[in-house]
């Protein structure tokens, strides 16, 4: 039996086009539940009024190309903060620093403090600790690809 001269490009289309519907249908809203249960626990954990994070998130979009197919999810601005975390550092005005908090988190900001402070630098994260890394996005990604080994 002689195989047709398409038949690796017909099986390459059909096994593109699986990988395709399971992306859609199964891994891209499994990522996006499992990255989105992971920031509600973070926040939690830490007292973090983040809802944006998980519910301005955009996707999954799954992009095909000739010979490959990939899953995205966009998370809004300053995700990656809260993702890797920040330690304290200090920040330095060139020449001054002029900040605007009209209500910052609890505990950041010393009673009778003004609203509008204007420095040559601020340590940021003195107060706080900084930011502790949320490893949300990572670990639903390892969560993700376990499920699919």
């Amino acid at each position: 039996m002689d195989l047709d001269d398409s038949f690796e490009d017909d099986l390459r289309e059909a096994l593109l086009d699986d990988v395709e519907r399971k992306l859609e249908e199964e891994i891209g809203p499994q990522l996006e539940r499992i990255a989105r249960e992971n920031w509600q626990e973070y926040a939690a954990r830490n007292g973090y009024d983040i809802e944006h994070v998980w519910e301005e998130v955009e996707g999954p979009f799954v992009e095909r190309d000739a010979g490959s197919v990939g899953v995205r999810l966009e998370w809004p601005g300053l995700t990656a903060l809260f993702e890797h975390g920040v330690s304290p550092h200090t920040i330095q005005g060139n020449p001054i620093l002029s900040f605007h908090w009209e209500s910052p988190p609890e505990g950041t900001r010393p009673p009778g403090a003004p609203e509008h402070v204007v420095a040559e630098e601020v340590n940021w994260g003195s107060v706080t600790g900084g930011i502790p890394a949320a490893r949300a996005i990572r670990n639903a990604l390892a969560d993700v690809r376990r499920v699919m080994s």
